[in-house]
């Protein structure tokens, strides 16, 4: 546990990844500590390579005025979200950057504990590599699947769509890593709404609340509350695709009838729209992933295919209910549609915000709550990198020593 000189060290520096670039007076204000001590925290982070001080442009006739933000030279962050049919690795510098992503599909064959965490490590590796090149030290790594997962143990509990029950992944990453970088486990959809949160922050919008709805292996929610991650009393909230929306309806993965995958999840939409426009549903390159045909439904919503449209907005409604039951339940401030659902986002988001509207006890007046995510597929990746560096502001992970 970091003392309490440390904990006001953490304090700057998390006033910083949530706020930054400020002034010292503003870091100071955010902070609650006094000019002195901002500026002796400031300086151990600057020598620590975690902080940074930029110029602006002068305003007016006046001075360039210097401003303190994360260190963006220095160190890394990496994410590796594993996933049925791709496994990406993504490296980002502290103030959130791309610096470097591989991609790889995964096989089909491979798809077992240890099959698919040799594929992952290789591919995370490069990632590393590509990181280490540049000339920067490596904070951590954040591994995301989607599924149950307890993080605090590092295990998945259990993910569908891997076919993993009880697999201890965060350990095998670490040993296959040779301790090269620590290593941290959570949901895709979890760290998902983590980078969703911050690109939000970055962009001067205040964030106290979201739920994230992921739109790729299921639907999952990544819930923050209160600026924080909320994991539920056994680390497993968020599992909104098993809400029942349909009780007569069609049978779910998971045994029962009527579950809001079954109307919603990326499965049941692109198999509804290719069925509407009497399209066939083509192995891509997705091979047999849940995004398999995905691209087919955006070639033929694009070209106007009526039936097929209208079912992408039956879908989306349905989607809306499901958000609007999340609402009633949390809440929050805003819902965001991710993953490949923000793909699909100009067919399906206008039915869903209707009918989202509606389902609502309290509307807003324009089903604005609901909205599309501007991330892309390396959400949860991001997310996870995210996170490393989040535990270096909370003290769960130690601070990077001075040179």
């Amino acid at each position: 546990m970091a003392g309490d000189t440390d904990q006001t060290t953490l304090t700057v520096l998390r006033r910083l990844l949530d706020h930054g670039p400020l002034t010292r007076p503003e870091l100071g204000e955010r902070a609650g500590f006094g000019r002195a001590t901002t500026s002796a925290i400031v300086n151990d982070l600057m020598r620590r390579g975690l902080v940074a001080e930029i110029a602006t442009p002068p305003r007016g006739r006046g001075r360039p005025v210097a401003l303190l933000d994360l260190d963006d030279d220095r160190y890394a962050v990496t994410g590796l979200d594993i996933g049925f049919d791709r496994v990406l690795a993504a490296v980002y510098s502290l103030r959130g950057r791309q610096l470097a992503r591989v991609e790889r599909a995964a096989k089909v064959e491979a798809v077992n504990p240890r099959g698919l965490l040799r594929h992952a490590a290789t591919v995370l590796h490069e990632a590393l590599d590509l990181a280490e090149q540049d000339g920067r030290s490596v904070l951590g790594v954040g591994v995301s699947v989607a599924g149950l997962v307890d993080a605090s143990s590092g295990t998945i509990k259990y993910a569908p769509s891997l076919g993993w029950r009880d697999v201890a992944l965060s350990a095998g990453v670490t040993e296959a890593l040779g301790g090269r970088a620590p290593v941290l486990l959570d949901n895709d959809a979890n760290f998902a709404a983590l980078a969703e949160r911050r690109h939000r922050q970055r962009g001067g919008v205040a964030v106290d609340s979201l739920v994230f709805l992921t739109g790729t292996y299921g639907i999952s929610a990544g819930i923050i509350t209160g600026g924080r991650l909320w994991r539920g009393e056994h680390g497993m909230a968020g599992e909104v695709g098993h809400l029942m929306v349909d009780p007569d309806g069609r049978r779910c993965a998971c045994g029962r009838r009527g579950c809001l995958d079954t109307r919603a999840g990326l499965t049941a939409i692109i198999d509804d729209a290719l069925a509407a426009g009497n399209r066939p549903r083509r192995a891509g390159r997705d091979g047999s992933g849940p995004a398999t045909g995905l691209d087919d439904v955006v070639s033929a919503a694009q070209a106007g295919d009526e039936a097929l449209l209208a079912s992408l907005a039956d879908s989306g409604r349905w989607l809306g209910r499901g958000a609007a039951l999340v609402c009633a339940m949390l809440d929050p401030g805003s819902v965001v549609l991710g993953g490949h659902y923000a793909r699909l986002a100009q067919w399906i988001l206008p039915a869903a915000r209707e009918a989202f509207t509606e389902a609502l006890l309290m509307p807003t007046d324009d089903g604005r709550q609901l909205t599309a995510s501007a991330l892309d597929a390396a959400a949860p990746a991001e997310g996870a990198a995210l996170a490393v560096l989040m535990a270096v502001a909370e003290g769960t992970q130690e601070l990077p020593d001075a040179p």
